[in-house]
């Protein structure tokens, strides 16, 4: 394996997709070999679907940020297969993704270095991964709760989705609402959460607005290397006019021999 694709594989966005491999399989175990309520079987085909969103997020901007594209996707046609959304099945050839990341990472300080060296990146996956772990947690809790109450307006796997995606954002169209007291526990930690992750969001627009781009950052690094160099030059000169200062007008003439 080429040393850029280690660096790929090891980057911020290649450990969110690792991650969301494991989550990936676990649902897609939940819905072929466990026998769930049909309310909770929509409610795993949503987190699929979502989760598959990301995957083909993820591996469009690693192909249009490639610089072979025919070798990439030599190297990632599997990963495209396996992240079609509603055909379950698939989903499984993500194994081969979670042993290639896993046989790349062998060293946590290779993990510690390019998360701090892509803070961005890191800033982006942290809130994709939190988002759809905040979306599959509240809307199954959700869900296994209010269902038991009879009074209850989330009844369906569709019905936890929506009223997640609409407590993280903050909205609040008040369609879907919690009715039990552990339903309203879990509806307050989802806001809380949903304001900070929404905070995340706005600190990272504003990085990328305020930020120099590349080329002026290579302009002020090329001010700095003429500075410094006229810096240099300066100290010779001073050093020759010193030297000059230092040397004696009359040399000592030699005495005449008799």
């Amino acid at each position: 394996m080429k040393k850029d694709s280690i660096k790929d594989e090891t980057k911020p966005m290649g450990l969110l997709s690792l991650i969301l491999s494991f989550l990936a399989l676990f649902v897609i175990s939940g819905l072929l070999f466990f026998p769930i309520e049909p309310e909770m079987r929509h409610l795993f085909i949503g987190l699929d679907f979502l989760i598959c969103s990301i995957f083909i997020l993820q591996l469009s901007v690693d192909l249009i940020r490639s610089t072979d594209r025919v070798q990439f996707m030599k190297r990632h046609w599997i990963d495209f297969l396996a992240s079609i959304p509603m055909i379950e099945p698939l989903r499984y050839a993500r194994i081969f993704h979670i042993l290639r990341i896993i046989l790349v990472v062998r060293s946590g300080r290779a993990i510690a270095k390019q998360l701090l060296s892509n803070r961005r990146e890191t800033t982006i996956a942290s809130i994709l991964l939190l988002l759809v772990l905040m979306i599959t947690l509240g809307s199954s809790f959700m869900l296994f709760f209010e269902t038991k109450d009879p009074h209850a307006n989330i009844q369906s796997g569709g019905d936890a989705l929506w009223w997640a995606l609409v407590t993280i954002s903050t909205v609040g169209y008040g369609d879907h609402y919690p009715v039990t007291t552990a339903g309203r526990l879990i509806a307050t930690a989802m806001i809380l959460c949903g304001v900070g992750i929404f905070g995340m969001i706005s600190g990272l627009i504003t990085s990328l607005l305020t930020s120099p781009d590349k080329k002026q950052l290579l302009n002020a690094q090329r001010e700095q290397q003429m500075l410094h160099q006229i810096v240099v030059q300066q100290n010779e000169i001073l050093r020759r006019i010193g030297e000059l200062e230092n040397k004696p007008d009359n040399p000592p003439q030699s005495k005449p021999t008799k």
